[in-house]
C-alpha cells in the first residue's frame, strides 16, 4: 500500500465484562504493540472474542480501561483501530463499492480512494473481481476482500478474531502471508486462533485466557516448552491428542 500508517499501542487495563451477573472478561490486561504478531488463544467461552470486542470499541468494558496511543504516549482515534472478524459483513454491492464505502465512512479523500482501493484488491489477488457482487465471492476470497478492506484504510493496529477459520488453504496462505508482512514492518497485530500449528507460524508472544481471565502471556517458545500454569499445561496436552 503506498500510504504509511502510524503505528500506535492499544492497551486494556484491568477490562471486565459482565452479562447476565457473570463475568465473560475478568481483569484483564493485554498490551497489542510493534513488537511481532501477538497470538490470543484459549478454548471456546474463554473470553476472546468479548477482549478483542472491547479493545476494538464495539462493547464498553463494565471496568478497566482501554487506551490506544503513538509512540510520543499521544492519544488516537478508535478509527485507526482494523478490525478482522472470522465472518465479514458483506453489503449487497460490488467487490469495489463495499471498500469504497469503508474509506468513505473513515473519510478518506475522494482522490485517494480508487488507488486506494485497487493496491489493496491487488495485494489480495482480487483485482479482477472489483465490479463483481462481492456476495457471489466465494468464503476464502470474502474474507480476502476483508483483509483488503481493512489494509487500505491503515490501520494503526490490527485485530483479527479467528480471520482464517474454515478457509480453503489458499486463503489462507495468503492471509497468513500478508499479515506477516504487516507484523514484519512493524504493524502491531493480535491474532485469535486456536490452531497451534497456526500459532507457532504467526506469534512472537502469545496470550493464553480461559473462563475470561488471562492466565499466560509468554513468548513463544516459552508458551510451549515452559508454560506458565499448569492450566496452559492441560490445554496443550489436549490440544496435541
Amino acid at each position: 500500500m503506498s500510504i504509511k500508517p502510524t503505528y500506535l499501542t492499544l492497551k486494556g487495563e484491568g477490562l471486565g465484562l459482565k452479562r447476565d451477573s457473570r463475568m465473560v472478561v475478568s481483569n484483564a490486561d493485554i498490551t497489542v504493540s510493534s513488537t511481532g504478531l501477538t497470538g490470543l488463544i484459549g478454548a471456546n467461552g474463554s473470553g476472546k472474542t468479548s477482549l478483542i470486542s472491547m479493545l476494538a470499541g464495539l462493547t464498553v468494558p463494565d471496568y478497566g480501561v482501554v487506551s490506544l496511543t503513538d509512540h510520543a504516549g499521544r492519544v488516537a482515534s478508535r478509527k485507526q483501530i482494523g478490525l478482522m472478524m472470522q465472518k465479514p459483513v458483506i453489503m449487497r454491492r460490488s467487490v469495489y463499492r463495499n471498500c469504497e464505502y469503508v474509506l468513505s465512512a473513515l473519510n478518506i479523500p475522494l482522490s485517494e480512494r480508487a488507488d486506494r482501493i485497487m493496491a489493496g484488491l491487488a495485494l489480495m489477488e482480487l483485482e479482477h473481481y472489483a465490479q463483481q457482487d462481492a456476495r457471489t465471492l466465494s468464503s476464502g476470497e470474502q474474507q480476502r476482500m476483508a483483509l483488503a478492506r481493512v489494509l487500505m484504510a491503515s490501520p494503526g493496529v490490527l485485530l483479527c478474531d479467528e480471520a482464517t477459520s474454515n478457509l480453503d488453504p489458499k486463503s489462507t496462505q495468503m492471509i497468513e502471508a500478508v499479515i506477516m508482512d504487516k507484523a514484519a514492518a512493524g504493524m502491531p497485530v493480535l491474532w485469535v486462533t486456536h490452531n497451534l500449528a497456526q500459532l507457532r507460524r504467526l506469534a512472537r508472544q502469545v496470550v493464553f485466557m480461559q473462563k475470561g481471565e488471562i492466565l499466560a502471556n509468554q513468548n513463544l517458545d516459552d508458551f510451549f516448552h515452559t508454560p506458565a500454569c499448569s492450566d496452559v499445561a492441560e490445554y496443550l496436552a489436549y490440544e496435541r491428542i
